[in-house]
């Protein structure tokens, strides 16, 4: 279906005509131009270490069958277990408090 200009001529738009149609700017070069660039962006960013453990992460420490940590992240009180979705993350700050308290 044509399109319209604001004086009542239909306008067919094809790659030819967009080629040569003049604009006043490209998506690139407004990209380009409005581009906030981070001052550190060159430096390389440290790693993140993850503030929990997983349940293989817990059966591992405390050299226990990978099922033996689930019955215990299932039924313990004595630090905190998190379940996000289907799975199961204990709070690394917990999980210490409770392992040295008891050692």
């Amino acid at each position: 279906m044509p399109m319209k200009k604001n004086n009542n001529t239909p306008t067919n738009f094809t790659s030819e005509t967009l080629q040569n149609t003049p604009e006043t700017g490209t998506m690139e070069s407004v990209t380009q131009n409005n581009a906030v660039k981070s001052p550190n962006s060159d430096l390389k960013q440290p790693e993140r270490k993850a503030c929990v453990y997983t349940v293989e992460e817990v059966a591992q420490m405390l050299a226990i069958s990978l099922r033996s940590a689930y019955n215990l992240c299932n039924s313990t009180t004595e630090f905190r277990v998190l379940r996000v979705g289907g799975s199961i993350r204990v709070p690394k700050h917990s999980f210490h408090a409770w392992l040295f308290r008891a050692a």
